[in-house]
């Protein structure tokens, strides 16, 4: 490790790549915070009021801009983030644009390894659009490298290797 702390480090890619896993087993490596987007919506109380996903989407993503720049104001470095939808990765650089951050994009070469990983049963997430998961991981790999991206083939990797690879670039 080079012992350059980061503010940030983003844990981005397609349902089945990787991203959990990985964020969980980093979050112990360098015993940092660690948020997964997906757990926001759940703390906040509507009642009754419907709100549509997008709305409720961009919410949940100002709430964790705003809890992860407290963080930073205290002190922490490191913070991981993860299950960021790809549109949110590709405004990072004026979101966090004053904090140092880095991102890493899991993806899978092999689609059936994809479709495999999302149809187990017992992976924590309890998504199973496989098809869906092939064609975020395609546009992906289809876009340009962003700023502070550096992309990382899962596919004939285990957790611990991502978590080396990503520990030797932090």
């Amino acid at each position: 490790m080079t012992n350059q702390l980061y503010d940030i480090i983003f844990i981005a890619g397609a349902p089945g790549a990787g991203k959990s896993s990985v964020a969980k087993a980093l979050q112990v490596k360098l015993n940092g915070p660690c948020f997964e987007f997906g757990w926001i919506p759940e703390f906040r109380n509507t009642g009754t009021q419907v709100i549509p996903y997008t709305e409720e989407e961009a919410i949940a993503f100002e709430n964790l801009t705003l809890v992860v720049q407290n963080y930073i104001q205290h002190g922490f470095k490191n913070i991981i983030i993860t299950d960021l939808e790809d549109k949110r990765i590709q405004e990072l650089h004026k979101v966090f644009q004053t904090e140092k951050y880095i991102l890493f994009t899991l993806t899978v070469e092999d689609d059936q390894v994809l479709k495999a990983r999302v149809l187990t049963e017992n992976r924590c997430s309890k998504y199973r659009d496989h098809a869906q998961a092939i064609e975020i991981n395609s546009q992906i790999l289809a876009r340009d490298l962003l700023a502070n991206e550096i992309r990382i083939d899962t596919t004939q990797q285990s957790i611990a290797d991502v978590v080396e690879e990503i520990t030797r670039k932090v």
